[in-house]
Formats: C-alpha cells, structure tokens, sequence
C-alpha cells in the first residue's frame, strides 16, 4: 500500500474496493440507481487485463481462457490510469465514484479523495461466489484459491491504508447508505 488518497482540493473521486463478491457491482448499480455517478472496473473500459512478465494487454478473457490453472499466475487485471484520470477531470467538484478492485490500483489512490473497502465474512464470500451469475469470476478453483487468499489480508491492508471499511454482509441499501457517508 503506497500513497494515501489525498484531498484534490474539491475533487471527489471516490473509490469502492473490496475483494470479488464484496459487492462493488452491486453497489455501483445502486449509486447509479439513485442518480450517482457510478463507474465499475468490471466494466473493460476501465480495467483490463495484463501479462504480468511483458506488461501488455490481454485479449479480453472469457471463463474457459482463465479456467486454466496458472493463468493468474500469468495475467492481473488492471485498471487503466488514463480512465481514472479522466474521472478525476469529470468530478469537478462533485461525488463519482469508481468500484472495483484492480492488482494495480495503489498507482492511482493518490487520485481518490476517499478510498471505501466493503468487507465481507469467508463464508458470506464463498457463498456470493458460489450464487452469483453476472460475474464468473471465482468459479473455478484456482480462482476461487487466489480470492480465498487475497481475503485472508485484504481487510487488514486497507485498515492499515487509511480505507473506510464498510460491512457489505449488509442489505445493499444499508451498505450504500454507508458508502454515501463516508464519501461525504
């Protein structure tokens, strides 16, 4: 964890972190629900992913391509700095928000007014991974293994960073309610 998010001096970028399953998505959608502006590193315009050895871009990876064991050994998602950038020039002043976790993105926290980790429990995590259908991202083993262990330090990292920690084991309006404070 590098550089704290900074106030940029009426800017208010707003990042929503957690681990896959936490529920960023699902919040996203529901800042955007309520009018917010509301953007999702799952959405690839803003991530992408990465060959870890040469640093190029991937084509874009559909479940059987990363099913395969050693891929994320191999390849990170990350969000592309320019994007968040762009964010920052879009807030002027006003709340956006940009939900996602990303391998790199401790190279543009400085660009965050506030950084919000939603935390969830193990087993709220395995059961969200294990139900969920718009992201199947944590269905396959070795996938599931990395989420498992990216968990086991997760909360603690963001604690330690300065991040907002929110429990997103939460109803989603609770959870958003929350987000929305601590943006304030």
């Amino acid at each position: 964890m590098n550089a704290a998010p900074g106030n940029l001096g009426g800017v208010s970028l707003v990042a929503v972190t957690g681990i896959s399953g936490a529920g960023k998505s699902a919040v996203c959608r529901e800042l955007r629900r309520r009018g917010f502006d509301a953007h999702d590193t799952d959405e690839h315009e803003n991530a992408v992913w990465v060959n870890r050895t040469t640093g190029e871009e991937t084509a874009a990876a559909g479940a059987d391509e990363r099913s395969r064991p050693g891929w994320l050994d191999d390849q990170e998602w990350r969000v592309v700095p320019s994007k968040v950038q762009a964010l920052v020039a879009r807030a002027d002043g006003r709340l956006v928000f940009l939900c996602g976790s990303t391998a790199n993105e401790q190279e543009v926290w400085h660009l965050f007014s506030r950084v919000i980790y939603l935390a969830i429990d193990e087993q709220t995590l395995r059961d969200r991974l294990a139900s969920r259908r718009s992201n199947d991202f944590g269905k396959a083993p070795h996938e599931l293994e990395a989420i498992l262990s990216w968990h086991q330090v997760g909360e603690a990292d963001y604690r330690e960073f300065g991040a907002v920690v929110v429990d997103a084991t939460l109803p989603l309006h609770e959870v958003v309610d929350q987000v929305l404070d601590a943006a304030a």
